[in-house]
């Protein structure tokens, strides 16, 4: 490898990081933004942040290469999730680093460690004067625990424009993700007439009618195509609500359906498909009336294994980690889900840390992981180039 990071600075900024909380909500990820803002100007990258709210700002830094390529883009989220009722076995924003090199606290491994890699790896790069085809790009974004709000405000604002790769620091164990499943969140209220208890044949009951397109929805998952990686669509009923006290016939209720779905389900198309079947269930179920809200809609990533960046990335993380990286497909979505659909770029996901910890008491990542971080995506951008 020609160009190495100094091991000792993606620690160092990683252990900065994590002592910003920005457990979301609120998430508070402007503090953060500006500690990985000063870390990258000291080194000569190009830089400013995006406001988005009071405390809440996106970051963009660039690595400047020389126009002849398209540019390469870095990314990865500020914001974490909350602590949790159970007791820490070290306190969470310490950043503390125990006797077998683990470095501890929230957002160590999702992912403020791979945030650290990627722009320790640009700041390297710049430091060493490397004369590259193409900028390399790195945008930090804010929610994406609960919305993407970032990732939608920096696609809005032009952020991809020209992007030719992306690749995001979620944490994969330092295995090449080419494949992510997406999430679809379906809201439901069936409606009915209310009745007295003893008399249920005066009234159309809610609940029953929620039970029958339930029962519906639960065949839909083996209709739909499968993935090579990522296995078939699922689905899961995650909250319902109805009626109000037992001798009453309900006459609402509500459920909550996440469903998760794999490279070539449009969501669009599978939204129109539930609607139709909403229209069957009318036509044969006397009184079925339902109303579908989509509440959250991330669509799935993936990238063929041809890909230049893959087989760059390929070849970085073989010689990184000193045997044949692993590649896969992961359950889980990604800012990914926001930046890729309407761009097409081809995308990863590659970071340091245990995907079993993220979201987790005791969250915590290996040193000697986030410098192998720290090495490959310093040495990317020219094995991509080549």
């Amino acid at each position: 490898m020609l160009i190495s990071p100094d091991r000792r600075e993606v620690l160092e900024l990683t252990r900065e990081l994590l002592r910003v909380d920005t457990v979301n909500p609120p998430g508070n990820e402007l503090a953060a933004a500006e500690v990985a803002l000063a870390y990258g100007k000291r080194f000569g990258l190009d830089g400013h942040l995006s406001p988005l709210d009071d405390g809440r700002a996106n970051l963009h830094l660039v690595l400047p290469g020389t126009g002849a390529r398209a540019p390469l883009m870095y990314c990865g989220h500020f914001d974490t999730v909350p602590l949790g009722s159970s007791p820490w076995t070290r306190p969470p924003h310490a950043a503390e680093v125990d006797d077998d090199g683990v470095l501890w606290g929230r957002g160590a491994v999702d992912m403020k460690g791979g945030l650290a890699a990627m722009i320790v790896g640009m700041a390297t790069l710049a430091r060493a004067g490397a004369a590259l085809p193409g900028d390399v790009h790195f945008l930090g974004t804010v929610g994406e625990e609960v919305d993407c709000a970032g990732a939608r405000a920096a696609l809005d604002a032009g952020a991809m424009a020209g992007v030719a790769n992306l690749v995001i620091a979620e944490p994969t164990d330092l295995d090449l993700v080419v494949a992510h499943k997406g999430a679809l969140f379906l809201e439901f209220t069936t409606y009915g007439r209310a009745a007295h208890g003893a008399m249920p044949d005066q009234g159309v009951n809610a609940i029953t009618h929620m039970m029958c397109l339930l029962a519906r929805l639960g065949t839909l998952d083996a209709e739909l195509p499968a993935h090579t990686l990522l296995g078939g669509a699922t689905l899961n009923v995650g909250t319902i609500e109805g009626g109000s006290v037992v001798n009453i016939v309900p006459d609402q209720c509500t459920a909550r359906v996440d469903v998760r779905t794999v490279p070539g389900i449009e969501h669009p198309a599978l939204v129109a498909r539930v609607e139709r079947l909403l229209d069957e269930l009318g036509a044969t179920h006397a009184g079925f009336r339902a109303r579908m809200t989509v509440t959250g809609d991330y669509p799935a990533v993936g990238t063929s294994l041809d890909e230049p960046l893959v087989r760059a990335a390929t070849g970085v993380l073989d010689t990184v980690l000193g045997r044949p990286a692993a590649v896969r497909g992961v359950s889980y979505f990604s800012d990914g889900s926001i930046l890729q659909p309407a761009t097409g770029v081809p995308t990863l996901l590659c970071g340091p840390g245990d995907p079993n910890l993220a979201h987790q008491t005791d969250e915590r990542v290996d040193v000697l992981a986030l410098e192998r971080a720290a090495e490959f995506f310093t040495s990317l951008p020219a094995v991509l180039a080549d």
